[in-house]
């Protein structure tokens, strides 16, 4: 019953941004927005907060078909601004996770609205970041258009996993091939605009043999009285778009999706509309039918303010806990109160066995000496049952004792078994929701009652697992985890997690390690070290020592907690520290934990975060799911760093898997400073709990940090549609440094008694960036580039590439690609290109002698592992032999009139008149060749299923919906809504 009712209630989500947010009735209630600490008090930024969003929730009615707009929005705080009476204590989960966040400007957006996405198509991002000019500045706001549009096309991002429909990344480009025309990327086709060169807005060359648009050439909409009512993810700022983009086989002309265009939300999405992919989202299920045109969507604002943290450490000492075990509990939470809580922030202590009991009330943390007076509270004995539901009853009550202590506040719990006694985790569950509390969970057995994991996801609380190995920091990490906020750069006032690692010191062997502080922290540097016996440490530099015997001010050995801990005074030096542990013990266990804190209120630090997108996963031998991290300088990304994930398993050895940043397997966006890798069915490796930690370093030489240059965001009036900053922006180097984190923990079920007999199920990643590098129509060749994948999604090696070839795009989509109308080239042993390792770059050249007159050739490739598991197929190119443009190029008139004004124009279309009769000589001598091409590569196959209609962008299959690549057709709607 137990696991059943883990299935029925932990809905696989993306945990970094679980939210108590809701839509109910079609309104959304419980938007939390943020406002930065570091941002000064200004009452304008919360007037045009009222006054954007009141009129973004009745865009949003208008744009969903009147069915979804926003009722209510919480709006945080910060602290250092002044009390009022309508403001109202914030709870820790609204000031932890939030869906729009006001703060300084990231310079690699600067203020452009955006949101960062993480994940693939249909899962939400990490939030919406405002920035304060944004708000305040109508010179800096309408850059964007009108705002309600701007934000409900990021609400888009943030909420329903769409992606943007202009050219963004490095493959994209501002025109593609189709049916011998160059179209300008837009979607839809009915957006009306004209072709000008973004060097000089006047001339726009082209060249005379292909059409193709040069010299900066791109497409410019006209930004009035436009035909065009979509798409919000493409142009928002136009005046007549109101809609998104939908079905482009069946819905009507004006809404229909340019499934070619090549953009993110194509790639990324396999080439489903906006809609499409929305219908799929649990907003647009059982929602009810549309409300009528005039609903009233305005929204109320709820305001609440921060305050100083509340927390209570809720601790288990039942019977279960004795011996060692409720020693390293002591340990661990002795040490998070000396060296990670904050001060000025309050604290409780409780203990519950089978009833529960406070041992210290919640004090506020002015001095050190509190901290100390509160290490002494620990509990000193175990015995008795488990009942985590009275000590869950106290620790709220410790809460609500406390001065303003009405709603709000954090329980921090720590288990190690199931409860067996009553009140229940149940019983308490409606209370903790009620007053806003957040719980935290850690997990300190195999055997810990699983309901604290549905616990802390209901309070959106995070859940960690405490491995009881010698060899590992996942306790003290856990905790330090609850510390941060998931949404917000971390106050001077936050620790920094640097370092942590555990190793065993013998008398005979000394220990020894290093660290790196970098300038962005260094402040109230702490290097603490548990032990199981007593231990001798000493820290140096290349130029400085400091040991028990030369500093003793800054020693402090607790012997009753078993913690050493050495405070380095001041800022500490930059570089990489070093310690040596000795022992006159025959061994002790030590863990080693590194904090600091930011050296400069001016200086942004380096922060770090990581995530799990599941916590409860069924065993499946093709199952796969990913730990997400981030890596920001304030809120700038992060380049080239090393990540490495380490996956404690029960019954096993950790598994070290590597983050990655390249826009390939897991990883959607290149650069972005998100990094990402699979956990695999290898990986794991029986039933249980499993606790990742997350390490990241920067290396001078290598690590990078964008300062400067948008690299994407919310697409500006007048910006063209393709700008070379976006993939390269400014950046500077990075100095060595580095940070731990935990990701939480997941837990596995179902888990095969004898994994020997699992086969291979694991196919490939799929391609996302195959990117035409060239093609030249005259001998037909083609250059092709792509990053490869690997056997096992972005792991190991390939065996081979399939090269798919139609005049059928939505074949290509297809499951079965065996069929007369695809003509598939097996690219392998070398015949045409052996797959090299994963994330290494792939290059293809190869002929197609005949491009059929105007006709459309669509091309994708697929990759195979060695026992046949096939990926899905990559996103499409298109090839078409083209002559000329589908929009006007607009030309600047004659300044001159006369002789001389015709003497340019008659020499151009001389020069055009021989060069035409060129090429139709040229087309008439390869005709014959063009056709023994054709009949070679699609013999024989009179059936016209696979030919497209001529000119008509937006063909449709009648009465035909295509079904994508692996999805159930019963799962799509074949109307618009």
């Amino acid at each position: 019953m137990e696991l059943i009712r883990w299935i029925c209630i932990c809905v696989v989500c993306f945990k970094v941004v679980t939210s108590r947010m809701r839509l109910r009735n079609h309104g959304y209630e419980g938007v939390v927005i943020t406002i930065g600490n570091h941002i000064d008090e200004n009452p304008m930024i919360l007037k045009k907060l009222q006054e954007y969003l009141t009129v973004t929730s009745a865009t949003l009615f208008k744009a969903t078909r009147h069915q979804i707009y926003y009722r209510e929005f919480i709006v945080v705080i910060p602290k250092h601004w002044k009390t009022k009476d309508n403001y109202k204590p914030a709870a820790d989960a609204e000031i932890t996770h939030a869906q729009i966040v006001v703060d300084s400007a990231n310079p690699a957006y600067g203020d452009a609205p955006y949101v960062k996405q993480y994940a693939e198509c249909g899962q939400p991002g990490l939030y919406i970041h405002l920035t304060v000019p944004y708000l305040t500045d109508d010179r800096i706001t309408f850059r964007w258009g009108l705002p309600e549009k701007t934000l409900v096309h990021e609400w888009a991002h943030l909420r329903w996993g769409l992606f943007d429909e202009y050219p963004i990344d490095g493959q994209d480009r501002a025109f593609y091939r189709h049916n011998g025309k160059w179209e300008p990327v837009r979607c839809t086709m009915e957006v009306e605009g004209v072709l000008k060169s973004d060097k000089n807005k006047d001339d726009c060359p082209f060249n005379m043999f292909t059409g193709e648009p040069g010299g900066g050439c791109k497409f410019y909409p006209r930004m009035k009285h436009n035909q065009a009512v979509a798409s919000i993810m493409f142009m928002q700022y136009l005046e007549s778009i109101v809609e998104f983009c939908d079905d482009p086989y069946t819905s009507t002309t004006t809404y229909r999706h340019n499934h070619l265009a090549p953009n993110r939300q194509n790639r990324l999405c396999s080439y489903r509309s906006a809609w499409e992919v929305m219908r799929k989202h649990p907003d647009f299920h059982n929602n009810g039918p549309p409300l009528p045109p005039g609903t009233d969507t305005t929204p109320v604002f709820r305001f609440v303010q921060e305050q100083s943290r509340r927390r209570v450490l809720v601790l288990d000492n039942s019977g279960s806990m004795t011996g060692s075990s409720l020693k390293i509990l002591k340990q661990a939470a002795s040490n998070y109160i000396q060296n990670t809580v904050e001060i000025g922030s309050w604290l409780g202590i409780v203990a519950f066995n089978t009833d529960a009991v406070v041992l210290a009330p919640l004090t506020k943390i002015n001095t050190k000496e509190d901290k100390k007076a509160l290490t002494a509270k620990m509990p000193s004995l175990a015995e008795g049952k488990t009942s985590i539901g009275a000590g869950l009853k106290k620790g709220l009550n410790v809460l609500l004792s406390s001065k303003g202590g009405g709603i709000g506040g954090t329980l921090i719990l720590i288990t190690d078994g199931k409860e067996n006694k009553s009140p229940w985790i149940k019983d308490i569950r409606d209370d903790i929701l009620k007053r806003g509390i957040m719980v935290h969970a850690v997990a300190y057995s195999q055997e810990a009652e699983a309901a604290i994991a549905l616990l802390a996801a209901d309070t959106q609380g995070r859940t960690y697992f405490a491995n009881d190995q010698v060899n590992s920091t996942s306790l003290t990490d856990g905790l330090v985890a609850t510390i941060s906020d998931q949404t917000s750069v971390n106050s001077m006032d936050t620790p920094v997690a640097v370092a942590s690692e555990a190793i065993s010191v013998m008398f005979t062997r000394p220990a020894t390690g290093s660290f790196y502080i970098d300038s962005t922290v260094g402040r109230e540097t702490t290097v603490a070290f548990t032990y199981s016996e007593p231990i001798s440490v000493t820290l140096h530099t290349s130029d400085t020592t400091l040991s028990n015997r030369t500093h003793p001010e800054i020693y402090n050995d607790d012997r009753a907690s078993y913690i050493l801990t050495v405070s380095i005074p001041g800022i500490a030096a930059t570089g990489q520290w070093f310690y040596r542990i000795t022992t006159n013990s025959m061994e002790s266990s030590v863990t080693v934990q590194v904090q600091s804190k930011q050296a400069d209120v001016n200086r942004n630090v380096i922060n770090f975060n990581s995530w799990v997108s599941k916590d409860l996963i069924k065993y499946d031998p093709k199952g796969k799911f990913e730990i997400f991290a981030e890596v920001t300088r304030g809120r700038a990304p992060v380049l080239e760093a090393d990540v490495i994930s380490m996956l404690e398993r029960p019954g096993s050895e950790p598994k070290k898997l590597f983050l990655k940043d390249d826009g390939a397997g897991s990883d959607i966006i290149k650069g972005d400073g998100i990094y990402s890798a699979y956990v695999l069915a290898p990986d794991l490796s029986q039933n249980g709990r499993y606790n990742v930690k997350v390490t990241v370093k920067g290396k001078r030489d290598t690590t990078k940090v964008v300062t400067g240059k948008k690299f994407g965001g919310a697409l500006e009036k007048g910006q063209s549609l393709f700008v070379d900053q976006l993939n390269n922006p400014e950046i500077e180097a990075i100095e060595d440094f580095q940070r731990v984190t935990s990701a939480g923990d997941f837990r596995v079920y179902d888990f095969p008694n004898n994994q020997d007999n699992v086969t291979d199920e694991i196919p490939p990643a799929r391609i996302t960036d195959l990117e035409l590098m060239s093609l030249n129509q005259d001998t037909g060749t083609v250059i092709l580039e792509w990053t490869a994948v690997g056997g096992d999604m972005d792991r190991g090696q390939a065996e081979m590439y399939y090269l798919l070839i139609s005049h059928s795009f939505h074949e290509l989509l297809r499951d079965d690609v065996s069929n007369a109308s695809i003509a598939r080239v097996d690219m392998m042993n070398g015949s045409l290109l052996q797959p090299k390792p994963a994330g290494q770059r792939e290059r293809l050249e190869f002929n197609l002698t005949a491009l059929l007159d105007i006709s459309t050739l669509y091309v994708s490739v697929r990759t195979a592992d060695s026992v046949g598991n096939t990926a899905d197929p990559s996103n499409i190119i298109t090839l078409s032999y083209v002559d000329d443009v589908a929009v006007p190029i607009e030309r600047p008139l004659p300044s001159n009139s006369g002789y001389h004004s015709l003497v340019l124009p008659i020499l151009i279309a001389f020069v055009v008149l021989l060069v035409l009769m060129t090429v139709l000589c040229l087309v008439v001598a390869h005709r014959r060749k063009q056709m023994r091409w054709k009949n070679k590569l699609f013999p024989e196959d009179p059936d016209p299923k696979w030919m497209l209609e001529c000119g008509n962008m937006n063909y449709r299959v009648e009465g035909e919906y295509i079904q994508r690549w692996k999805e159930e057709p019963n799962t799509w709607y074949t109307t618009p809504l």
